[in-house]
């Protein structure tokens, strides 16, 4: 499936995933095919865009886990909504609490890995989306680490308000795009991020959340998101404090905006294991416990240039499934060291569409030899010639 804008929308194109109203009823299932009218709609609703599938792709399967998870983060998402509105406007939050005993009961007891989902953003739902996704990733990863509940909840609470401060930067700036701004406007930003903690602060109001989450916001916005900026020596970064930064970052790289591609999410979990300083270990370990990283039925791309489907997921190394190559069929379990030394997964597959797509400019560059012309010449007249007198149809 593909991400498609709403502008490039065309009749007869089918939904990859079913669209849900703030009331989490479904509006327009998966696999409809749109029309003119479904295209306004879509565009009233507000999205941005949507998944679509590829002509020739098959309807992926969606286990009943997976619906609940795509309505349940539309409804969240307006809940947040709500709460970080009265809250950046100087009022206490109505849903914060139970939204986060709602996510730790949902996603942190879990005893299995899910499909995590990837969502669509805008600049106008950056943060509720983002912070919602932090936190049930979150949620999960405290869930494997064996946190007491109370911390649970108290860094459940700190992912759903982590980024508020963003709700204060100006328009004009956060419609740049992070490639566009320039080192003023990122200090401008750092700056909202720490009012947008010091609204929460016991100094200025009595909402009484947890110190904990208070330390934690408070730490990551003193957190340098650039990787190639050493991390302060001086602070003593809280437990908590990884699991956040780990979660928003794999979510910041998954997720689709309107100002860059996503990765898959083993380029995301490369990433991040490539910057312990940043993202320890444990973490990491932690975040691909949660979450499907190759599942069966992902189709990837290998270092040597093959393809190919893998059948069975590897539980205890997600690097190490069994596929099944597309040139021969040939089935390779990557648990054995033969191939580990020959091959690896570099990337998912970006479309299963393998066609080349050739434009006019390409086709003049392989243009036939001027014997392959003159023939194709001869019996096209010859054609010609027989189809006048009715001898062809």
């Amino acid at each position: 499936m593909q991400y498609v804008k709403i502008n490039h929308l065309k009749p007869g194109m089918r939904l990859a995933r079913p669209i849900y109203n703030k009331k989490g009823v479904m509006l327009l299932e998966r696999d409809t095919r749109l029309t003119r009218q479904g295209i306004a709609n879509i565009e009233n609703f507000g999205l941005w865009g949507v998944y679509i599938l590829e002509p020739a792709e098959p309807v992926p399967p969606l286990s009943d886990e997976d619906i609940e998870l795509e309505r349940f983060l539309t409804v969240s998402t307006f809940r947040l909504k709500d709460d970080l509105a009265l809250l950046t406007n100087d009022m206490a939050p109505q849903n914060l609490t139970g939204l986060a005993q709602t996510i730790l009961r949902d996603f942190g007891s879990l005893d299995h890995k899910i499909n995590f989902a990837k969502n669509l953003r805008s600049n106008g739902d950056y943060v509720y989306k983002h912070c919602l996704n932090t936190a049930i990733l979150s949620a999960m990863m405290v869930h494997r680490l064996h946190y007491s509940y109370g911390e649970q909840l108290a860094i459940v609470c700190a992912a759903l308000l982590h980024d508020m401060g963003l709700l204060l930067v100006p328009d004009e700036i956060m419609e740049k795009g992070d490639a566009l701004l320039s080192p003023d406007e990122r200090r401008l930003i750092r700056g909202y991020l720490e009012k947008g903690y010091q609204l929460l602060h016991p100094d200025y109001n009595d909402y009484r959340l947890p110190e904990l989450t208070l330390q934690l916001v408070g730490q990551l916005t003193r957190l340098e998101h650039n990787v190639k900026i050493p991390l302060q020596k001086n602070i003593r970064w809280r437990n908590g404090t990884h699991v956040l930064h780990v979660a928003s970052m794999f979510d910041e790289l998954t997720s689709m905006n309107l100002d860059k591609e996503p990765v898959s999410e083993i380029r995301a979990v490369r990433f991040l294991r490539e910057h312990p300083d940043y993202y320890p270990a444990p973490f990491v370990t932690a975040l691909t416990q949660c979450i499907h990283i190759l599942p069966g039925g992902c189709c990837v791309d290998f270092s040597n240039g093959q393809k190919g489907i893998i059948i069975e997921e590897n539980d205890k190394n997600y690097a190490q499934p069994v596929v099944i190559l597309f040139s021969d069929n040939q089935r390779i379990d990557f648990t054995d060291a033969r191939f580990q030394k020959t091959m690896h997964i570099s990337d998912v597959m970006k479309t299963m569409d393998l066609r080349l797509k050739v434009d006019q400019e390409t086709l003049k560059k392989y243009a036939s030899d001027p014997h392959t012309k003159e023939t194709a010449k001869r019996y096209q007249e010859k054609r010609s010639k027989l189809v006048a007198a009715g001898r062809v149809l």
